[in-house]
């Protein structure tokens, strides 16, 4: 290699490697994992993708440019016209020589031919120790290089020249005697340089050595021509005779029968546009110096043979010589052997079985041959592996190659890879609209919509269902719907005649080894879709690193992409999984039930890790010990790093994961699990289905005998109701988890449901009941040595005091309670008394303490929730008005109800709304004030939140006067009179957590 006038010497093996395969990929990229392929085999290590990278800098510095190498999505190319690479330049030469061999210039391409020749320099990537490019590359580039040196010596023998070239083909013929052909033109050369005995011998000499070191007789070609010799055949003498003579020896081998065996198109094909464009675009013989190889892999039933037909159809016009579509049968129970294939196609170019020879090697190089200088456009369909198809791939650039295959083909060099996905639901209708008609499809859409749904958008399974309602031309489309929502039977359901979604399933399940079986199988037992790398090696029997990749090789599993954690993540198509999960149900109940618990166990040692990390939720439990596996070494940093994150990214996972403890009765899993995704909730939809999840495991809990926990299922719902504003429904809750925890003697959790009974109290305007609550809480949790209880219980106790306007104690306590919160690293109790010390300050008129206070939570690290921003946000506001800044006041105002509205948190929504219509008032706007605060009055009430009721009402009554109107008898009802209005000032909002 050389740079300018300077060589560069690539002296580290696997630098040349890369290198090697990045020039034979010239101007397209090249995958990193084939990349890794190349330098590893199946021996990849641990990191290889790091220590390719790494290989890759050194290569680059090495280069003295760092630009030369090209970093692409997914992979990486160097950029090179032919001026600048011997190999671009070789095949350009090559191809000019045919075009001008076609304008009958024969001493032009000789030149042409001559020139391309001095290009190479010894055998190819001789400096190469990579047994991949020395199996894959090497051959491919070797037969480009004799087609050149014979096409280049039968213009020298039609030219005239065989005096010159006898010493040289000599020599070829003792270094390559296999090589017939070369023997054929030495043979003629001496003939008509009147050398009809060393003719002769030169054939003795090759067939001497086939017979004794390979036991092979030559071919019958080569035998013809020795008859020829000894015969005198005047067509061997004529110079200007050669091509006919040729023609004459071996009828055979020259003739050519132009096949046209594509497959019937279908009039009903939709969608894969833009992939059809992509392919047209590379199905261009013109476009590059090399053979042009497009792979379509994907799972079963994504419609690959009925997409590569089509591409086939589109672009026959570009291969005049020919069109070739063979079915290797890559999953079924006998695939096709290449030489096999390979007969199939020598005989259907026109060559009789008798002059085709038996071994594979033969039959390719034959085939190579045969194709050499054509353009003949090739479709491989069902591909097993690149073993399989590598021999059936021509040499010559004018060729094009269509390989379609379950199995992804990564290490078959030079293809252009398209793996196809399911349809969009738009196409799938589509297709639901050809099949069984547009009236029914329209007059029933909705039905449509769930066929085509349950059907996964997947090809076939839209195919079958589509002829089984053409079939049934008066069935209903809801009927037929209906029966697919029954997972048991939906794989019965898509079948007709020789369509079986279930058996195309089969056949790639079959083609793994045991262990991804088993992996496969369990997998389909999970109800989540998304699997991670700890998914599978939770599940696999043994520590299996390639099991993903095997799975995806085989197109059973589907990379999503990376979750926040940076880790892959995949999905099991839905139809995949209710087959895996029917296979399941045939294995041995207690090795699958110890594969699952192991899982189970595995995603709560990493839940476990992260919580750790985070704080707990005001009022949450202490955690039960004893659940989960040891977290390995090198994921410990990862989890520490990030724990918010990772919890974040495998939410979904652990809520699918709480059903599934619960339907294999492990409740104290499932609550464990449960009380660790509470600390996350941060909308609604959190919110609701927490509390969903709280009530399976409180059943499942009571089912299995296990009072205690369910009851912690229950203060973990009452706290949840509470954080939706319920207030009245989490009262009647956790009264009766405090009378059960005191039945159970259950000494650990009860301090906290007395003291969060204590804070509903408060809420309810019972400040004086609260306030003996939580003095209760505090002395038992003082009793058992518990400081979360205890400080816990001093913030209820606050909140008590400040509902009994003892203002002063109130504000001591919340000091306490802050010093506290900060040495136990409770950050959100932390940042509530932070805000409730904000509001203490804005009450006595410190404008100056009270926003500070108010950042200082909003900035807190660890809050991870919304709550922790809405609450200072309306501080803040609160601030603003007071220094008569009604604008901004009213945009944190309403930032901050808008964050509630999505926590689904009504009473914190209501008391901003409060704010917002204090707002609305001080501005000179108290009918707006009015019509806001009206609405919530009576949901309030609903809800039990007294206490952000009776500041509503306050604000609502001094509204209505100030639109000079009576307070009792106007928009307030009965809630708007009680009490009279009061300055935000002198007494202001609660400031609750």
């Amino acid at each position: 290699m050389r740079r300018g006038s300077r060589a560069i010497a690539v002296n580290a093996e696997k630098q040349r490697a890369i290198l090697a395969t990045l020039l034979l990929s010239a101007n397209r990229v090249v995958l990193a994992d084939d990349l890794m392929e190349r330098l590893w085999e199946d021996r990849l290590p641990r990191y290889a993708r790091a220590s390719l990278q790494t290989h890759l800098a050194r290569l680059r510095r090495t280069l003295g440019d760092v630009e030369v190498i090209h970093t692409s999505p997914g992979g990486y190319l160097i950029e090179s016209d032919q001026d600048h690479l011997d190999l671009l330049r070789f095949r350009a030469l090559v191809d000019r020589a045919a075009r001008v061999e076609n304008a009958g210039d024969l001493p032009g391409e000789l030149n042409l031919l001559r020139e391309a020749l001095a290009l190479w320099r010894g055998t190819a990537l001789a400096g190469i120790r990579s047994d991949s490019i020395l199996r894959d590359e090497v051959p491919q580039l070797t037969e480009e290089w004799f087609r050149c040196l014979h096409r280049r010596f039968d213009v020298e023998l039609m030219l005239g020249n065989h005096d010159g070239v006898v010493p040289e083909l000599r020599r070829l013929v003792r270094k390559y005697p296999l090589r017939e052909r070369l023997c054929s033109q030495l043979m003629i050369a001496l003939f008509r340089c009147g050398q009809q005995v060393e003719a002769l011998k030169a054939f003795a000499s090759v067939s001497a050595v086939l017979r004794h070191e390979y036991g092979l007789d030559v071919g019958d070609e080569l035998e013809r021509l020795q008859h020829a010799v000894l015969t005198g055949d005047p067509d061997l003498v004529s110079v200007n005779g050669y091509r006919r003579g040729g023609r004459d020896l071996n009828t055979a081998v020259s003739s050519w029968t132009t096949p046209r065996q594509l497959p019937v198109g279908i009039s009903d094909f939709v969608g894969r546009t833009e992939l059809l464009n992509r392919v047209d675009t590379v199905l261009d013989p013109g476009r590059t110096g090399s053979m042009a190889i497009v792979t379509l892999t994907g799972p079963a039933g994504v419609g690959k043979t009925t997409t590569a037909v089509q591409i086939a159809h589109h672009v026959q016009d570009r291969f005049p010589d020919g069109q070739m579509y063979v079915r290797l049968n890559g999953t079924g129970e006998h695939p096709r052997t290449p030489a096999e294939v390979l007969g199939e196609l020598l005989e259907a170019t026109g060559l009789s079985l008798s002059v085709i020879p038996v071994g594979q090697e033969q039959r390719s190089a034959l085939f190579r041959s045969r194709l050499a200088d054509r353009r003949v456009l090739l479709v491989f369909d069902d591909v097993q592996d690149v073993e399989q198809v590598r021999p059936l791939l021509p040499g010559t650039p004018a060729c094009a190659v269509v390989v379609t295959s379950r199995r992804l083909l990564s290490a078959l060099a030079g293809t252009v890879s398209e793996r196809l996905v399911c349809l969009s639901k738009g196409e799938s209708l589509d297709l639901l609209t050809v099949l069984a008609g547009r009236r029914r499809v329209q007059q029933e859409a909705q039905a449509a919509e769930e066929i085509a749904a349950a059907c996964g958008y997947l090809p076939l399974a839209l195919r079958i269902a589509g002829a089984r309602l053409a079939a049934q031309p008066l069935a209903r489309l809801a009927s037929f719907a209906a029966r697919l929502q029954d997972g048991h039977r939906r794989l019965d359901e898509l079948r007709i005649c020789d369509l079986d979604l279930r058996r195309s399933l089969e056949r790639s399940y079959v083609a793994l080894d045991s262990p991804a079986r088993a992996a496969f199988r369990r997998l389909g037992l999970l109800s989540d879709t998304v699997v991670t790398p700890l998914t599978l090696a939770a599940l696999a029997d043994p520590d299996d690193e390639r099991l993903a990749d095997r799975l995806i090789d085989h197109n059973l599993l589907e990379p999503v992409g990376l979750n926040t954690m940076l880790d892959p993540t995949y999905r099991l198509h839905p139809l995949s999984s209710l087959y895996a999960a029917g296979l399941a149900e045939h294995d041995d109940p207690v090795i699958t039930d110890a594969a699952l618990r192991r899982y189970t166990d595995a995603i709560l040692a990493f839940a476990e890790r992260a919580s750790g990390h985070l704080p707990r939720a005001v009022g949450q439990l202490p955690p039960e010990s004893g659940f989960g596996a040891p977290v390995p070494a090198h994921d410990i940093s990862r989890i520490d790093e990030r724990p918010w994150r990772w919890l974040a990214a495998e939410r979904d996972h652990l809520r699918a994961m709480v059903i599934r403890c619960c339907q294999y009765g492990w409740h104290e899993r499932a609550a464990r699990i449960t009380e660790i995704i509470a600390q996350l909730a941060s909308h609604s939809d959190d919110l609701a289905t927490l509390i969903r999840l709280c009530i399976v495991v409180r059943d499942t809990a009571w089912a299995n005998g296990d009072e205690r926990t369910g009851w912690r299922a229950e203060h973990c719902r009452a706290l949840l109701l509470l954080r939706q504003g319920r207030v009245s429904e989490s009262h009647r809750l956790i009264v009766k988890c405090v009378s059960s925890f005191e039945r159970l003697e259950a000494a650990t959790e009860l301090p906290y449901s007395i003291a969060v009974l204590a804070f509903v109290n408060v809420t309810q305007l019972k400040a004086s009941d609260g306030l003996t609550l939580a003095k209760r809480a505090y002395h038992l949790a003082r009793r058992r040595s518990d400081p979360h209880a205890e400080v816990l219980a001093l913030g209820t106790t606050a909140d008590a005091l400040l509902g009994l306007r003892r203002k002063v104690e109130a504000r001591a306590t919340l000091e306490r309670v802050l010093r506290q919160s900060r040495e136990l690293g409770e950050t959100r109790l932390e940042a509530v008394t932070l805000n409730r010390l904000g509001w203490s300050s804005l009450r006595v008129g410190d404008l100056r303490s009270a926003p500070l206070r108010a950042h200082e939570a909003r900035e807190l690290t660890g809050i991870g929730d919304r709550y922790g921003k809405a609450r200072p946000l309306a501080l803040l506001g609160a601030v603003a008005l007071e220094q008569g800044q009604f604008a901004e006041a009213m945009r944190l105002a309403e930032e901050s109800r808008r964050t509630f509205a999505r926590l689904g948190d009504t009473s914190g929504e209501a008391e901003v709304a409060c704010l917002e219509g204090e707002i609305h008032l001080q501005a000179g706007r108290a009918r707006d004030a009015v019509a806001l605060l009206v609405p919530s009055l009576s949901r309030l009430n609903e809800l039990g939140a007294y206490r952000v009721r009776e500041r509503a009402s306050r604000v609502l009554a001094e509204a209505n006067i100030a639109l000079g109107e009576h307070p009792e008898r106007k928009r307030g009802g009965r809630w708007a009179g009680e009490l009279p209005a009061r300055s935000l000032r002198r007494d202001g909002r609660s400031g609750a957590a």
